[in-house]
């Protein structure tokens, strides 16, 4: 009987030909080899725009089609790498495309990249973000290292047990070192805080899966704690941060929270978002067996 050949999974990369696209698809081609995936670049045509009506569909598909292909010259992409025009709704021709192929994580840019504060980052990543059902990695620059020192920002939310199994799946996936960092407002004690319970059972998860991890508790006085979690990123040199965008007992994800734009507009390093569908029910379901939530939560 014939053996089956595996599936390669995919980097899906929607390209825009804007100005910042190029990050996204450098991020691709270093991520490409390690993962052994397969890149596909995705450009979507929204006919409805203006400047679009008076020309020929056919004509503006195949012009895309001829850029897309170019850009993999200009990237040295690998010669198995796929090129996709479809029409529609930009970030709703990206969310079909990465649920109908074997996407494994989309990659992206912003359009606003370190926005100023009160800045909303794009509406087609915003969009991508909330509804898709894989990992979106927002790209705004090119780390020495790829997913090796990754950091694990906590809080008290529910959300965190997702977080927890798809940091360790990250770990165990590229042999990352994992930073949990916290921020504790006012007077509370440290050592007597839940969110340190937190920290120190994520910890003991760690160890037991023989993951190398640090742990940091942040004092902060003022509302916000983005800063701080960036400013950390920053001072032991991590090279992506993961978070979740809302509350998992969420029953849908059609919002992003203030601090999840914070990260996402600020980070200058690659910022792994996931909602509660892009967490991944096969990855809970792998890791299962080493990880009991109940004794975490």
């Amino acid at each position: 009987m014939k053996k089956k050949e595996k599936i390669p999974d995919i980097l899906l990369v929607p390209v825009d030909f804007n100005d910042y696209y190029g990050k996204a698809v450098e991020f691709a081609a270093r991520l490409a080899p390690i993962t052994n995936a397969q890149i596909h670049l995705l450009h979507v045509l929204d006919l409805k725009d203006w400047w679009l009506s008076e020309v020929k569909e056919e004509k503006l598909i195949n012009e895309a089609f001829n850029k897309l292909v170019e850009v993999a010259r200009l990237f040295e992409l690998p010669a198995d790498t796929r090129f996709k025009v479809l029409t529609g709704k930009r970030h709703q021709k990206i969310v079909e495309y990465a649920n109908e192929e074997n996407v494994r994580y989309i990659l992206m840019v912003d359009n606003y990249p370190f926005a100023q504060e009160g800045k909303r980052i794009g509406s087609t990543l915003e969009n991508v973000i909330m509804t898709a059902t894989k990992p979106v990695i927002t790209v705004k620059s090119i780390p020495d290292t790829i997913f090796k020192n990754l950091l694990v920002p906590l809080d008290l939310t529910r959300n965190c047990r997702l977080k927890l199994f798809n940091s360790v799946a990250f770990a165990l996936t590229f042999d990352s070192k994992l930073h949990l960092v916290s921020v504790i407002m006012g007077d509370i004690d440290p050592e007597q805080s839940r969110l340190n319970e937190k920290i120190e059972k994520y910890s003991t998860i760690y160890s037991e899966n023989s993951i190398p991890h640090t742990k940091k508790l942040i004092r902060k006085d003022e509302e916000y704690a983005y800063q701080e979690i960036l400013d950390y990123a920053e001072e032991i040199g991590c090279d992506s941060i993961i978070i979740m965008t809302h509350n998992e007992t969420a029953s849908f994800d059609n919002y992003i929270g203030s601090f999840a734009h914070h990260i996402i507009n600020e980070a200058r390093i690659p910022v792994i978002t996931l909602n509660n569908a892009s967490s991944g029910n096969a990855t809970r379901s792998i890791l299962s067996s080493i990880i009991d939530p109940l004794n975490i939560f």
